[in-house]
């Protein structure tokens, strides 16, 4: 399968090198592309990843905002499976190989992997890793078979290209909470989302120390629930006749 990799940045200068230097990396055997979206940066972004990537197209997202830049990256990708990561991530040498095999099922529409923190203290490393292997699984299980709904991580995630233009691609009007979840709502109406334990990620626990951990935690968990529960309520009786992909 052709696979696009999608990454939207805005001021990552400092970080994106390494996550491009682990794609250099990756053992998928397929044909990919990777789409850096400069999404209004300040530091010159593109610019630097133009010249140490060549091999790395560059587009601009002159609007800022997470889910702007991510519609930007997907209306200038070719491939049939859109892989997005954020540009401090750092993705293991077989994401992309795990993370694709999926598809194989033409059920799936999506696949979302597990994060551990590169620049965390032992405390978050252990929450990340316990909420990976238990919580995360079993939240999107739940979330699945009980409620009719998805979840996923947006900075780990493979989406099938089809499924996101049946449901008309992102939601510009989402800037950051709650992004992910409105998407993954929205795409287990065309298909079944599943959890890739071995498409892993490791990720920059920054916004946890800048933010707060705890209001970073409580504002992750308000907003996913908030837009789940809303879709729930406007949920159609005819919803669970929605033709599949």
């Amino acid at each position: 399968m052709d696979v696009s990799v999608i990454i939207p940045a805005k001021d990552e200068r400092g970080y994106i090198g390494s996550m491009l230097l682990a794609l250099e990396q990756q053992t998928y055997d397929g044909v990919w592309e990777t789409i850096v979206v400069d999404n209004a940066s300040s530091d010159r972004t593109g610019d630097a990843v133009r010249q140490a990537f060549p091999w790395v197209r560059v587009v601009e997202e002159p609007t800022s905002g997470v889910q702007r830049a991510r519609e930007r990256g997907r209306l200038a990708a070719t491939g049939e499976i859109f892989a997005f990561l954020d540009a401090d991530t750092i993705p293991s040498e077989r994401w992309l190989e795990q993370g694709v095999r999926y598809f194989q099922d033409p059920s799936v529409v999506a696949v979302t992997g597990p994060y551990d923190f590169y620049d965390s203290g032992p405390f978050l490393q252990m929450g990340a890793r316990f909420v990976s292997a238990y919580i995360y699984p079993l939240a999107l299980r739940c979330a699945q078979d009980l409620l009719g709904r998805g979840i996923m991580a947006g900075g780990n995630c493979f989406i099938r290209a089809r499924a996101l233009e049946a449901i008309d691609g992102f939601n510009t009007a989402i800037e950051f909470w709650g992004d992910d979840t409105d998407t993954a709502v929205r795409l287990a109406q065309v298909g079944r989302i599943v959890y890739g334990r071995d498409a892993k990620v490791r990720t920059s626990a920054r916004r946890y120390y800048r933010e707060g951990i705890l209001k970073t935690l409580w504002g992750y968990t308000y907003h996913a629930v908030r837009i789940s529960s809303r879709a729930l309520r406007e949920r159609k009786p005819a919803l669970n006749q929605t033709p599949r992909l």
